[in-house]
């Protein structure tokens, strides 16, 4: 059974596509996936390129997540999703951790936007994906270059602004009687 939707929620820490007994080949993937930048902060976005390379067959499914460096752990989330063309999955119990098609149309180049978590303790990262040209073919743990953490790294969205003060103010510069 194949999976035009998108729905492999089962492939979200292996990225493996459950075709059977299928293997991912073992050639170099004729796809490639970059990004708009080698730094990210906390809460920045980054816009995620899939392509097939010059005289590749378009690819007709996809599995993409973010994870950082050395493990499996999937991190931040993909917004803005073209559910026309994607899915948004919720691995590891992230709204939105994992990206898949969301049909079998084919495609030569697919784009995506991925948020990074707020918080500061993330470490370096990279997308990894795996390709799908049909059934029997496809390329599993594509990365793209890693992305650094910015060493000075702050939100990128700003502090709520602070509260105001309780009770009735009163004004300092008007003398007391």
């Amino acid at each position: 059974m194949a999976y035009p939707d998108g729905s492999v929620e089962e492939s979200c820490q292996s990225l493996f596509p459950n075709h059977s007994y299928i293997q991912p080949q073992n050639s170099s993937s004729p796809y490639s996936v970059s990004v708009n930048g080698t730094t990210f902060r906390p809460g920045q976005s980054i816009i995620v390129t899939l392509q097939a390379l010059e005289n590749a067959s378009e690819f007709q499914g996809f599995v993409l997540q973010a994870r950082e460096v050395g493990t499996n752990t999937t991190v931040g989330r993909f917004t803005s999703i073209n559910t026309v063309r994607s899915r948004g999955l919720n691995c590891f119990n992230i709204e939105n951790s994992t990206l898949s098609q969301a049909s079998a149309e084919r495609k030569s180049q697919f784009k995506a936007t991925w948020e990074a978590p707020s918080h500061p303790s993330l470490g370096d990262i990279h997308f990894c994906v795996t390709f799908v040209t049909d059934y029997d073919t496809f390329w599993t743990n594509v990365t793209s270059p890693t992305i650094r953490l910015s060493v000075n790294s702050t939100p990128t969205k700003p502090p709520p602004p602070p509260p105001p003060p309780a009770g009735p103010q009163q004004d300092s510069s008007i003398p007391m009687k």
